[in-house]
C-alpha cells in the first residue's frame, strides 16, 4: 500500500498531460500511487493515459461522463489507498523533490496540510512570477489567515486523509470554483499547516483561465464564509465586524487589509484599499460586482501587456 496517493484529474488534457506526469515519475519521493480521474475527455487524453500506465507506472485510471472537479476529485480520492493525498492538475508541474522535501513534515502528527511556493508559467512554459510575491505563506494555526486569503497552492497541496475525514469529508461536488479552499478551511480548523518556502510547483496560467465567472465564484465564496463562521462563531469576533462584513459579502482580504479595518497600523495603500472594499460591502452587491470587474478588467491588461 503507497504512503501517498496522488490524485490527477484530466478533461481534454492532451496538450500538457506528457510533461504533468513525467514530473510525478520524476520524483526522488518514490512510495506512491497516481490516481487519474478522466471525467469525460473527447480527445487523446484517455490513449495518453493508457501510454503511461502500458509502461508499467504506478497508475490507476478511470473514465467517467463528464461530472465536473468537485465530483472528479472526490472519485479519485475513493479510489486511492494512501494516508497522505496530493493534488495535481492536469497542466502543472512539480519538481523532482517536490515529495521529498514535504512528506517528512507530516512526522509531527498535529500538521494536516503542507504546502509550498510555485512559479506561475504561461502556455509555453516560461516562469513570469512566484506565488508568495502576491501572499504570505502560513504555517501553524492558521484559520484566521486562512479566512483572510487563500496561501496554498491547489498543486502544492499535500493533505493527511483522516484529518479530512475528521474535518467533514473530501470536497463538496456541488462547489465548481472554490472546491479546494473550502476544504482548506475546514482542515484548518481541526489542526496545523506547514510549508516549504521553496517552489516545488509550477502553475500554469492561460490566457483564457482570466475570464472567471466571478458571480458563481462571489457565491461560493458567500457560502463559504457563512458555513465557516456558523461552524466557528469566535473567529467572525476576532475578526472584527468590518473584516467580517467583508467576508460575507465574498471578497478577499489581506492581513494588513484586515489590520486596517480593525483600526490598527497599516500603510496607507491598505487603508485606502481595505476602506474600498468595505464600502463596497456596505453597499451591496452591485458595488461589489463592479469593484471585481475593474481588478478582472486590469489583471487582464496587466496580461496583454506582460
Amino acid at each position: 500500500m503507497p504512503q501517498l496517493s496522488v490524485n490527477l484529474c484530466c478533461w481534454n488534457s492532451a496538450k500538457t498531460l506528457d510533461k504533468t506526469l513525467n514530473s510525478v515519475w520524476a520524483q526522488t519521493w518514490t512510495d506512491y500511487e497516481v490516481v487519474a480521474v478522466d471525467d469525460g475527455s473527447t480527445d487523446s487524453t484517455p490513449d495518453i493515459l493508457e501510454k503511461h500506465r502500458a509502461a508499467g507506472r504506478p497508475l490507476v485510471v478511470h473514465r467517467q461522463k463528464n461530472a465536473g472537479l468537485g465530483a472528479a476529485r472526490n472519485k479519485a480520492q475513493s479510489l486511492s489507498k494512501g494516508e497522505l493525498l496530493a493534488i495535481l492538475d492536469h497542466d502543472d508541474l512539480w519538481e523532482p523533490t517536490k515529495l521529498e522535501r514535504q512528506v517528512p513534515l507530516f512526522r509531527r502528527r498535529e500538521v494536516v496540510c503542507v504546502g509550498s511556493d510555485a512559479v506561475y508559467i504561461d502556455a509555453d512554459g516560461k516562469p513570469f512570477g512566484r506565488y508568495s510575491d502576491r501572499v504570505l505563506l502560513r504555517r501553524g494555526t492558521v484559520l484566521r489567515e486562512l479566512t483572510l486569503y487563500n496561501f496554498v497552492p491547489c498543486a502544492a497541496a499535500v493533505m493527511r486523509r483522516s484529518a479530512v475525514e475528521l474535518a467533514g469529508g473530501w470536497f463538496k461536488p456541488d462547489f465548481k470554483i472554490a472546491e479546494e479552499y473550502e476544504l482548506f478551511l475546514r482542515l484548518a480548523g481541526v489542526g496545523e499547516f506547514d510549508f516549504v518556502s521553496e517552489p516545488l510547483v509550477r502553475v500554469r496560467v492561460l490566457p483564457g483561465s482570466l475570464g472567471w465567472d466571478v458571480s458563481r465564484e462571489r457565491a461560493e465564496m458567500r457560502r463559504i464564509y457563512a458555513e465557516l463562521f456558523a461552524r466557528h462563531p469566535a473567529l467572525e469576533k476576532e475578526l472584527g465586524p468590518a473584516a467580517a462584513r467583508v467576508k460575507r459579502a465574498g471578497l478577499w482580504l489581506s492581513p494588513e487589509q484586515a489590520d486596517a479595518l480593525a483600526g490598527l497600523p497599516a500603510s496607507p495603500k491598505a487603508r485606502l484599499s481595505a476602506a474600498a472594499l468595505s464600502a463596497a460591502a456596505r453597499a451591496g452587491d452591485g458595488a461589489v460586482d463592479a469593484l471585481l470587474g475593474l481588478k478582472r478588467g486590469a489583471s487582464r491588461l496587466r496580461e496583454k501587456l506582460r
